[in-house]
């Protein structure tokens, strides 16, 4: 069985920042500038009450909570994607495994004899690799992290 190529798993870990902060943005946007609640998919039934919404209206739309909003977004997604690779790692157990766990493998589909295995736990590599994908995300108005250029 052919492991995990370092190509595919920073393919994976870098795909995964942009849409950590894309879910993020969009997100914001739709609360704060559009006012559009319609677009929840989480749970089935989009869950928000006529007061909930009436709430969220009151938000004002200003950069600074626009800037707050994104990092408190993305940081709830971002610890998602960390556990979840906790427990493709083997690093961490279901919460609900019911002793049938057996655990699983994230493996490259087809094999390459040019790439090489990746050589770290993927959620450690989540975090390092925030700076490769912030080096390639392009130059936006905002950022999620406080780092001066």
């Amino acid at each position: 069985m052919m492991k995990l190529s370092h190509n595919n798993a920073m393919t994976l870990l870098l795909d995964t920042h942009q849409d950590i902060e894309e879910y993020a943005d969009t997100l914001v946007n739709n609360i704060l500038a559009k006012k559009d609640f319609n677009f929840l998919t989480y749970p089935p039934n989009c869950g928000l009450t006529e007061l909930e919404i009436e709430e969220l209206k009151k938000l004002d739309n200003n950069e600074h909570l626009k800037n707050a909003l994104r990092k408190v977004i993305a940081d709830n997604s971002a610890g998602i994607v960390f556990n979840m690779l906790n427990i493709f790692d083997g690093t961490g157990f279901p919460k609900n495994d019911n002793d049938d766990w057996t655990g699983l493998k994230v493996v490259d589909e087809e094999p390459n004899e040019n790439s090489e295995p990746v050589d770290d736990w993927l959620h450690d590599k989540f975090y390092e690799t925030y700076w490769d994908w912030k080096k390639i995300r392009g130059d936006k108005e905002w950022k999620l992290d406080t780092h001066e250029e």
